[in-house]
């Protein structure tokens, strides 16, 4: 107990987001102790994909896509640094992606956002023919599709593993323990509650993923963070696999592992689906983090699948994986000090880039903490402090 008594910096959760931010603030010198109520990536981090492509609708305007390549980049930086500390071998993998069109409200899409994408990417639109020399084994129906020359693909889990390893090598300590509350000062943070007792900080980061809410209870902020379901299909298919990531705006991902396994999915993160079929009713209580599996959902998740590649029909399903998401109210993270409370940060709010923007998360609440200020120019932190959901 003696050697976490007194951190600089308590983090509350251990996924991707609360791990990257440890590492970061452990590597700057930080005395740092994790808090996690079950294990690391235990929550959305189990179940994420972990598909980094920025030509996704998610960063839907050139402000919030310069956090999407910076996440890249950070990212692509980070990791063989963790992997190196940590031992441990993640699974990533840099390929070429492809936002596929299938039908035209497809095209449509991924052409008008092409008009403002490339002002800040290097991508383009591709023919039918040029998408079926990449790969042969898209359907006929293709329409066209915007190249990303490089994208990321790294399992969740993994990642937040290796980040968690490598703060622990600079120091930081990971305590199983719910968090219950924070300790004041007037309105400064002295400390965070838990089952077992209080540990004293100066400094309290809130990366608790879909159950951010639960945070409302502790100061005079409403946390607007909903748990979006999500479901997705790991398969095993008798065919070489995919060089490229693809994707489309209707029918979700399609990524080949370095484990052998084809993802497909998700739902409740396409472009056309209706978030609010897929919000989990959180109320005052901690949200399951994997609900039962949707039999519909499967179906559903096969048969887009194979209108993208048909040979998906001659796959198994070796895994059906459920989770939840942390959605914010304007489906961007929420990363910055909470309003009137010094000392407290939140780092949540991700939706469904939580892991492209785990790294550069890290990063920004570092130098907040440390610096006060965010460092880089390239990225505009007022887009996701806590403080715009006050106007």
């Amino acid at each position: 107990m003696e050697e976490y008594r007194n951190p600089d910096v308590v983090v509350v959760g251990a996924g991707a987001v609360g791990t990257a931010c440890a590492f970061h603030l452990a590597a700057a010198g930080m005395r740092v102790v994790v808090l996690e109520q079950d294990r690391v990536a235990a929550g959305s981090s189990t179940c994420a994909t972990g598909a980094m492509y920025s030509i996704s609708a998610d960063f839907d305007d050139v402000d919030y896509l310069r956090w999407g390549v910076q996440g890249h980049y950070s990212t692509k930086e980070i990791v063989p640094v963790v992997e190196d500390l940590s031992g441990i071998t993640t699974g990533f993998q840099c390929r070429p992606a492809l936002r596929l069109a299938i039908d035209d409200d497809e095209e449509a899409q991924v052409r008008a956002d092409l008009t403002w994408q490339s002002e800040v990417m290097n991508t383009r639109w591709l023919t039918p023919d040029e998408v079926r020399s990449i790969e042969p084994r898209i359907s006929r129906e293709v329409r066209g599709a915007a190249l990303e020359p490089e994208a990321i693909q790294v399992p969740a889990d993994l990642l937040s593993q290796a980040f968690m390893r490598s703060a622990e090598r600079f120091g930081a300590t990971l305590v199983s323990t719910v968090a219950t509350g924070l300790e004041w000062s007037g309105g400064r943070v002295t400390g965070v509650r838990h089952r077992q007792g209080t540990i004293s900080c100066d400094t309290v980061v809130l990366a608790m993923g879909a159950s951010a809410a639960v945070a409302s209870d502790w100061f005079d902020y409403q946390v607007p963070v909903r748990p979006l379901r999500g479901e997705r299909l790991m398969l095993r298919w008798p065919s070489p696999p995919l060089q490229v990531l693809l994707s489309t705006p209707r029918r979700g991902h399609l990524i080949s592992r370095l484990d052998g396994y084809l993802s497909i999915g998700s739902t409740g993160g396409r472009d056309f689906d209706d978030r609010d079929n897929w919000i989990v009713d959180q109320g005052a209580a901690i949200a399951e983090p994997h609900p039962a599996p949707s039999p519909e959902a499967r179906a559903e998740l096969l048969t887009q699948a194979t209108e993208v590649l048909p040979t998906i029909e001659f796959a198994t399903v070796g895994q059906h994986i459920t989770g939840i998401r942390p959605l914010s109210r304007d489906a961007r993270p929420i990363i910055g000090p909470v309003p009137g409370c010094e000392g407290v940060l939140l780092a949540t709010g991700h939706t469904h880039r939580g892991i492209h923007l785990a790294a550069v998360t890290g990063e920004l609440v570092r130098d907040l903490v440390v610096h006060g200020r965010w460092l880089r120019t390239s990225c505009d932190a007022s887009l996701l402090d806590p403080a715009r959901f006050l106007s």
